[in-house]
């Protein structure tokens, strides 16, 4: 077996059937935000794969759960990506630093005061959105 992992690849309807969306919408999403940017096949197919994937997870999440319109999401995924300095498709969920930020942060009798501490709780929460997604 290779020690390389192959991402999977999928084509509009099987991406809007994995994230419980019509692919039309995904057509429109992708007119309205830059971030997504599906692979182009020569004969102009789109193909997503696992980073698109989580992106649209992450959009369903803005628009559908918390109710943010198609600006508000532009607006909260702009600053996510301009805050961590990182590619957006390789983020967890854009609301997982200000969920955590509310979230009483304790570890024992103690607030957990180690900026490490605090990212490693932030980065399981978002996780854990991430699950809650794949089984809603």
């Amino acid at each position: 077996m290779s020690g390389q992992t192959e991402e999977k690849i999928y084509k509009i309807g099987q991406a809007a059937k994995l994230v419980g969306l019509k692919s039309y919408v995904l057509r429109f999403w992708e007119g309205e935000f830059e971030q997504l940017e599906p692979i182009r096949t020569p004969s102009g197919q789109r193909l997503y794969d696992d980073g698109h994937i989580t992106l649209i997870r992450r959009l369903k999440t803005l628009l559908h759960d918390e109710g943010l319109t198609i600006e508000g999401a532009r607006k909260r995924l702009d600053s996510y990506n301009k805050e961590s300095g990182q590619a957006l498709a390789c983020q967890t969920p854009d609301s997982a630093p200000e969920v955590a930020e509310q979230l009483s942060l304790f570890n024992g009798d103690r607030v957990v005061a180690d900026s490490a501490e605090k990212s490693i709780l932030k980065d399981i929460h978002a996780e854990l959105l991430v699950l809650k997604d794949l089984l809603s």
